[in-house]
């Protein structure tokens, strides 16, 4: 992850996808949604410059109208999982590396990168999991980890991860919670 693309997330709190083929296979549903009402315009506007008429036939209408609906449903369902889960921490660097360690192995995380700024790692699942597989981004910041999971974008599109992302986030954000209370109930040494 570039400085950029990392300030950027830490800017707007949301996973920044980079390469149009990323986009692609995380917006993949609403592109897929879109191709009938787009072919129907087109040939309405073909129609209409040979014959100068336009009449939509009964039922079209439903076919412009409720996939262009589900297109926008989906683009802000895809744009809300690129958000963060964000955990304020006192921890050291030393002991989140140790909690992000401990869920990788769990969760059968693959680290695909690792920095003092980021983590990224990847699930490689089997082919009968139901999931082609998510990509977690871990970003710190200050007292802030960032933490985001989505399917991944570098394989096939998916709209559903089978439950994987939120467990992915929500396990991490709870060990660095539970380790953060412990922490702050331990009886100051000095």
């Amino acid at each position: 992850m570039t400085e950029e693309i990392f300030n950027r997330s830490i800017e707007t709190q949301e996973l920044q996808l980079v390469g149009l083929e990323n986009k692609l296979t995380h917006y993949g549903i609403v592109a897929f949604l879109l191709i009938i009402p787009l072919v129907l315009m087109v040939l309405h506007s073909i129609d209409y410059f040979n014959s100068g008429s336009t009449d939509y036939k009964d039922g079209e209408v439903w076919f412009l109208f409720l996939p262009s609906v589900l297109a926008v449903i989906f683009y802000f369902i895809q744009k809300k999982r690129l958000k963060f889960k964000i955990v304020k921490t006192s921890l050291n660097a030393e002991q989140l590396k140790g909690i992000i360690n401990e869920v990788a192995k769990d969760l059968k995380w693959v680290r695909m990168s690792s920095s003092t700024k980021t983590y990224i790692a990847k699930t490689l699942p089997g082919f009968f999991s139901g999931s082609w597989g998510e990509q977690i981004t871990v970003l710190f910041y200050n007292d802030t980890v960032l933490i985001n999971s989505i399917c991944d974008p570098d394989r096939r599109p998916s709209v559903v991860s089978m439950g994987r992302n939120r467990e992915n986030e929500n396990t991490l954000a709870d060990k660095i919670n539970e380790a953060n209370n412990k922490l702050k109930r331990a009886p100051d040494l000095h």
